[in-house]
């Protein structure tokens, strides 16, 4: 129940390159045995908290999984020839592990249906696979997101989702993704490279929300409608939690992505001309990513990293405050992006330690 329109997307070649969930299970073995363990903790904290109850759909999840994580790994992370900073593998596992780690110890296991933990945690693989797709602006769904729907639906019925019994399954998952797209309507988009316009603006999420609830003003009375809205508000969060992580590892995500933004602009960050993009997506970037776009949508993502951020305000001012004091608003000639990340680097580790 999409009510947003949206492209779709065929597979390309690292998905049919990947086609067997056999060759994943082998790929992870070999290449990735962190990874299979930490599928085999979740298994067991999952059958702790539940017991056998979805256990068909939890060996199905966990093959998906498996698929998700090298396609990504081969496409955009580490084992490929297209290494993104920021959307890899890495991100994936930071949401699956240590952000809905933390959203479970916070809020418990029984907040959420084993349903709703296993779409939460295939959110986290599956958002970001694809990453090279032509934006579309006309559409509010991101091009990428979408592709990136496709490829998780086909990877779950490869893995034994029955396409018409688990229908409500595939239909959260696709608004969870699609509420991670930023909402380049905010914006002249058109002014805007690929890139820029990935980092420039606000989460989809709400107003995915806002046309479901339109649509269906008794929505609260129906149990399934308010699992969708719960789930795209929440998957959103997640996705956005490093404003409520602590200072260290926002500082370390904004470095990645300014790392990523900076190659796909086609500038190296130990050029010169990468010294002002840099220092304007740390700081004024940073301020207004933090304070005027982002938003903790749901009760829960607010509970378990709101308080974070809270703390974290004042530190970003703070940074941005003594980045200008090193640098100036244009650094001068011959700085490189690379000292101006290094000097973000030291000064989010300082001011974390204190």
């Amino acid at each position: 129940m999409l009510l947003i329109e949206r492209q779709h997307y065929f597979a390309d070649a690292i998905e049919q390159s990947v086609s067997e969930v056999a060759h994943a299970r082998e790929q992870v073995r070999l290449r990735a045995p962190e990874f299979d363990a930490f599928l085999a903790q979740r298994a067991a904290d999952y059958t702790a908290a539940f017991g056998s109850e979805g256990e068909h759909l939890k060996q199905i999840s966990m093959d998906a999984l498996r698929v998700a994580y090298v396609r990504f790994a081969m496409r955009h992370g580490t084992w490929g020839e297209d290494l993104h900073q920021y959307h890899n593998e890495h991100h994936a596992m930071e949401i699956m592990d240590r952000r809905i780690g933390r959203l479970c110890s916070v809020v418990g296991p029984q907040a959420l249906s084993p349903q709703e933990w296993l779409l939460l945690t295939l959110f986290g693989s599956m958002h970001d696979l694809r990453q090279r797709e032509s934006p579309n602006f006309e559409r509010p769904v991101g091009a990428n997101e979408s592709a990136s729907i496709d490829e998780g639906k086909r990877i779950l019925i490869a893995c034994g989702l029955d396409e018409q019994h688990d229908q409500e399954f595939l239909t959260c998952l696709e608004m969870m993704i699609a509420g991670s797209t930023f909402d380049t309507r905010l914006h002249k988009p058109m002014l805007l490279t690929a890139a820029e316009a990935t980092t420039a603006v606000g989460a989809l999420a709400p107003t995915i929300v806002k046309e479901l609830k339109k649509a269906v003003p008794e929505w609260e009375s129906d149990p399934v409608l308010r699992r969708r809205v719960r789930l795209t508000l929440l998957a959103s969060d997640l996705d956005t939690a490093n404003v409520g992580e602590p200072l260290r590892l926002l500082g370390e995500s904004a470095v990645r992505l300014c790392l990523e933004r900076e190659s796909r602009c086609g500038r190296p960050a130990l050029a010169e001309d990468s010294a002002l993009p840099c220092l304007q997506f740390l700081t004024a970037g940073q301020e207004r990513y933090f304070f005027d776009l982002h938003r903790f949508y749901s009760d829960l993502g607010e509970r378990a990293f709101g308080p974070q951020k809270a703390s974290n305000g004042p530190l970003v001012y703070e940074i941005s405050r003594r980045m200008h004091e090193r640098f100036g608003v244009v650094p001068a000639p011959g700085v490189t992006g690379r000292e101006v990340i290094d000097q973000f680097v030291n000064l989010t580790q300082t001011l974390n330690a204190q």
